[in-house]
């Protein structure tokens, strides 16, 4: 004879399934597991994880080119700073009582100054990129568009305000040489300018794609984490039900094998 019935079986069988639930749960943290535990909350909660996951890589682009533009914008402050000296050079070379041997010293200074600025363009780099090649721009995926940061060919734009082509044999051919270098610090100047707007741009962009992550994952929590005080108290009540279900089996047991005694 069978000493269970099918309705206590089902019981026990449906306590057993709780359980095992809440225990998934509770070891995951998670309210949804499956898409059996909330199809429509679990669709959500991917949408969500998409889009933190886009603004975390597009934040990581955006401080990538705020390194970027450091460097390019500290390269441009070695280059002014040798322009600055060559600015002094020439008023230098201004004095009235310097001789040939004199004049022909700070020539030789400057175009020392002159190496250092070649050779600042020449090796300002990022990850193997020189910066200071051409005219162009650097685009930045933030993961719903894009930021870019414009770049120059320093070179070229130098010799064009005749920067390498500093004279100062001469009072009159300093003179000139100095309007030059007083051009090529306002162009170094205004290069910079941009460099540190750009540099804004991409740290205020950071900043509000951070800020999105935050909501988003604040808003993917509320819908798929557990709440453990909850599903704590569930896992009592689910325990309780489950010892006092096999209880409850165990005495029909007896008390149906004790009938049968009685009639045997």
């Amino acid at each position: 004879m069978k000493l269970n019935t099918p309705g206590s079986l089902n019981t026990l069988n449906q306590m057993q399934l709780q359980q095992d639930n809440l225990l998934k749960k509770l070891a995951t943290a998670k309210r949804i597991n499956s898409a059996a535990d909330d199809a429509a909350g679990l669709q959500i909660a991917n949408q969500l994880s998409s889009s933190i996951n886009a603004s975390a890589q597009g934040e990581r682009n955006l401080y990538d080119g705020m390194s970027l533009a450091r460097v390019y914008e500290q390269g441009l402050q070695g280059i002014n700073d040798n322009l600055g000296e060559l600015n002094r050079l020439a008023v230098a070379a201004g004095n009235g009582i310097y001789g040939a041997q004199e004049r022909a010293a700070l020539q030789a200074e400057a175009d020392q100054y002159t190496a250092n600025i070649k050779q600042t363009i020449d090796t300002t780099e990022f990850g193997g990129k020189k910066l200071f090649g051409q005219d162009g721009s650097l685009n930045f995926g933030t993961g719903s568009g894009n930021m870019s940061f414009n770049t120059a060919d320093v070179e070229a734009g130098l010799t064009a305000q005749n920067a390498f082509s500093i004279n100062l044999s001469s009072a009159s051919a300093a003179a000139l040489s100095l309007e030059n270098i007083k051009t090529s610090l306002d162009y170094v100047s205004g290069l910079q300018a941009e460099a540190g707007a750009s540099i804004n741009s991409f740290s205020s962009a950071a900043s509000s794609l951070n800020g999105q992550q935050i909501a988003t994952s604040a808003a993917r929590s509320r819908i798929e984490d557990l709440d453990f005080a909850r599903a704590t108290s569930d896992k009592v009540a689910a325990d309780i039900l489950g010892k006092t279900s096999t209880s409850v089996a165990l005495q029909a047991r007896v008390q149906h094998q004790q009938a049968l005694d009685l009639l045997s």
